[in-house]
């Protein structure tokens, strides 16, 4: 288990603090959601609009991260509150934890030459770039009918690395991920174009042991939405926020 906690934030004197917020932070996501820079300090999209939520909150905030498989258990078991990149779309665990309202949408697409395809269908033939052991429900049926082909990678960054050196035409990504690549690689985006493939609602998942209420939750979250700090996270990032 990798276990690294910070406290990141203070929004009140000790003398009367609210409880501190106890926020999951997934270990192994993808530049910007979470930065590799240094090893002590949690830094990324993600880092930082915890610490927002948790200031909206007037709360001290504590990001932990964890292996994907331990943060199940720390959820329910409340030794976190919150995981706050996480849908309930997706989510095996959904019906055990509550949820906050949407935070943002995560975008995925697929990149590929101008002019792309209207239809998914339409790509029969083709060679798509992929994360290894990630399911993709509009994709999977194609797939697994060899109508169009998955080649898989470690990572975003990988992917795009590959089209970028002309070793792949086509890849699914994420455009917060896309759009962070593209800072430093401007080009990437000159003669292709976006296939829109589907979208998810992200939320918060709330432990129902924690310290956090949804409806405190979803007051926070419409302050940082509201007040413009979200998207200036995003835009810190080269992303748009949807």
């Amino acid at each position: 288990m990798t276990f690294l906690s910070i406290v990141a934030s203070a929004a009140k004197p000790a003398g009367n603090a609210a409880p501190t917020l106890h926020a999951a932070i997934p270990e192994g996501l993808a530049a910007p959601l979470l930065m590799e820079n240094n090893p002590n300090k949690l830094e990324g999209l993600l880092p930082d609009y915890m610490k927002a939520i948790g200031d909206a909150l007037g709360r001290k905030t504590s990001l932990t991260l964890l292996t994907r498989y331990r943060i199940t258990n720390f959820l329910l078991s409340g030794k976190s509150d919150v995981l706050c990149y996480s849908s309930r779309a997706w989510a095996e665990d959904k019906g055990q934890l509550n949820w906050s309202k949407t935070l943002f949408m995560k975008r995925e697409v697929i990149l590929g030459p101008s002019p792309m395809p209207a239809k998914l269908s339409d790509l029969g033939g083709k060679t798509i770039g992929t994360i290894l052991y990630y399911v993709y429900p509009r994709l999977d049926p194609l797939f697994n009918s060899h109508r169009i082909t998955r080649e898989d990678a470690s990572s975003e960054e990988a992917n795009l690395n590959k089209i970028v050196k002309g070793r792949i035409q086509y890849v699914v990504t994420d455009e917060i991920f896309l759009d962070y690549f593209k800072l430093k690689n401007p080009k990437i985006e000159e003669g292709r174009s976006r296939l829109f493939l589907q979208e998810y609602p992200i939320q918060c998942s709330v432990s129902r042991l924690g310290t956090v209420n949804v409806k405190d939750l979803d007051k926070a979250i419409e302050k940082v939405k509201s007040s413009g700090q979200l998207e200036a996270l995003f835009k810190k990032y080269g992303a748009t926020v949807h």
